[in-house]
């Protein structure tokens, strides 16, 4: 068994040894082509919204979808500078933000 000095000495003796190293992350760069697969074109603009070559109003019935959930039908109540309100046919109201619309984490289209 050892002592709990030598311990503390041979902890002491790896730890500088580990920081001599260095860090160990290797920064990768990123293609532009693959960081822009998932931009959308999206805007509001007069209280419509413009995502994906369609224009969007209040009372329209849409299909939203999101990458790991099941496709959900929803009625568009608002539509704001950055955001558009939505109900969905059990009733509950949800916003999605236009910047999640452009990144491309949920996608609509028309019912």
């Amino acid at each position: 068994m050892l002592q709990d000095l030598d311990i503390l000495e041979d902890w002491t003796a790896i730890r500088k040894a580990m920081a001599s190293l260095g860090p160990h992350r290797v920064k990768v760069d990123v293609p532009a082509v693959k960081a822009d697969r998932h931009h959308h074109v999206a805007r509001s603009e007069e209280g419509r919204l413009f995502y994906n070559n369609q224009w969007y109003c209040r009372g329209q019935t849409i299909c939203i979808n999101r990458k790991d959930e099941y496709p959900t039908s929803a009625i568009i109540t608002t539509i704001n500078n950055d955001e558009v309100w939505f109900k969905r046919l059990d009733g509950t109201k949800s916003k999605l933000y236009i910047s999640q619309l452009q990144k491309g984490k949920y996608t609509i289209k028309h019912s």
